[in-house]
């Protein structure tokens, strides 16, 4: 296995002068383990240390994950079947949370020494690093009154947090609040193994700050000894950047490409610059992309990506087909009126206004779909679609 992580401010974090409140972590032990973290700290002034809380969220989650997987970890998951948990506060409602499960009874004590740990850990950082004069600035009075008082650090440090642990007998993942984790076999399929949270939207999501986190992860696992040629763990700023899940998953096989193509070093490089270019241009949000994969099967896996990659242009070819032929329909439709009103030439106009731009983004798209065929048949081509000029992987 391999690995690699990056963090970059996001575009209005460097407009406003504020840090980089993400934070990534990636590693291979020499035993063959594995893992990758990500955490998003909070951007509201409330705050206003929750960079420095994504990093001790970070730090004492790999203390913690390490310790389970060593003392516990094979001895409950070897040979378990993938399985996925929503969060606890939902199995409640649902009433389908065995609390008698050792599994379950073991991963909810793991997410009880997270955020034990890490709010002793902020504790900590609190107690020798007062609220300087800088950081007072904007804060509302009682806020800095909590801090001096040692009463909801918490708040000031929150943070979301995604991990994914591999071993050669078990993997697992799990999450709080948002942000992604992909994950890609060897033909080339993606999926999203950890479960949704639906509170977590727009500017909303649940935090390891919460007073009720411990019910709030959830995760996933697997011991049947297969594991994801590649996992992918993004913060909400990539997510933001690309409107449907297939286009983030078109940016992670782009990366794959080229880890097989270039090298791990070589993809690090162009993460490095892509990153901030994608967030510009996007959401605008700071970014954290966390992954571990097995190279050599990234490596034999590149056509099935992109056969995934044509698969999905032709979906959306033909995507734009129907939309043509709609206008078209709609055109010939107000053609045949004898006397258009002033309603019916606004209609045509849509119509027409539409047709074309479907025919501008499938003559893109169709160029997209020549190249992916001439790379499949072994050909090198540079071409890009519009869509993935800022993507220089």
């Amino acid at each position: 296995m391999d690995s690699l992580n990056f963090s970059c401010q996001g575009e209005s974090h460097i407009a406003a002068g504020k840090v980089c409140q993400d934070y990534s972590y990636s590693k291979v032990y020499e035993n063959g383990d594995a893992i990758a973290i990500v955490c998003d700290g909070h951007g509201g002034k409330r705050y206003f240390r929750s960079d420095m809380g994504a990093k001790i969220a970070a730090e004492v989650t790999e203390l913690k994950v390490k310790a389970f997987i060593e003392e516990v970890g094979s001895f409950l998951l070897k040979e378990a079947p993938f399985t996925q948990h929503v969060t606890i506060s939902e199995q409640i409602t649902n009433q389908d949370f065995d609390k008698t499960s050792n599994i379950e009874r073991a991963f909810r004590q793991l997410f009880g020494s997270i955020i034990y740990e890490w709010n002793a850990q902020v504790l900590a950082h609190a107690s020798q690093n007062p609220i300087s004069t800088i950081e007072k600035v904007g804060l509302e009075d009682h806020w800095i009154k909590e801090f001096e008082e040692k009463e909801n650090l918490e708040k000031v440090y929150g943070c979301t947090l995604i991990v994914y642990a591999y071993t050669p007998d078990f993997w697992l993942a799990f999450q709080i609040g948002d942000g992604k984790c992909f994950a890609c076999d060897e033909n080339g399929n993606w999926c999203e193994p950890i479960p949704w949270d639906d509170r977590c939207f727009l500017n909303k999501t649940t935090s390891i700050c919460d007073s009720v986190a411990i019910d709030e992860f959830r995760y996933c696992y697997e011991g049947t000894g297969k594991s994801p040629i590649a996992i992918v763990l993004g913060s909400d700023g990539i997510d933001d950047s690309f409107g449907v899940e297939e286009n983030q998953e078109n940016f992670y096989v782009q990366i794959l490409k080229f880890i097989a193509k270039s090298g791990i070093e070589a993809t690090r490089i162009e993460i490095e610059s892509t990153l901030p270019q994608l967030s510009k241009i996007g959401s605008q949000d700071d970014m954290s992309i966390a992954m571990v994969f097995d190279t050599q099967k990234v490596s034999t896996a590149t056509p099935k990506l992109i056969e995934w990659q044509i698969s999905n242009v032709k979906r959306l070819i033909s995507k734009e087909s129907t939309k043509i032929e709609k206008a078209n329909n709609v055109q010939q439709s107000l053609e045949s009126v004898g006397t258009m009103t002033r309603q019916n030439m606004i209609d045509l106009q849509y119509a027409n206004a539409d047709e074309k731009r479907a025919i501008e983004i499938r003559t893109k798209l169709q160029g997209r779909l020549d190249a992916l065929l001439k790379e499949l048949n072994g050909y090198d081509s540079q071409e890009d679609s519009d869509s993935e000029q800022y993507l220089r992987l």
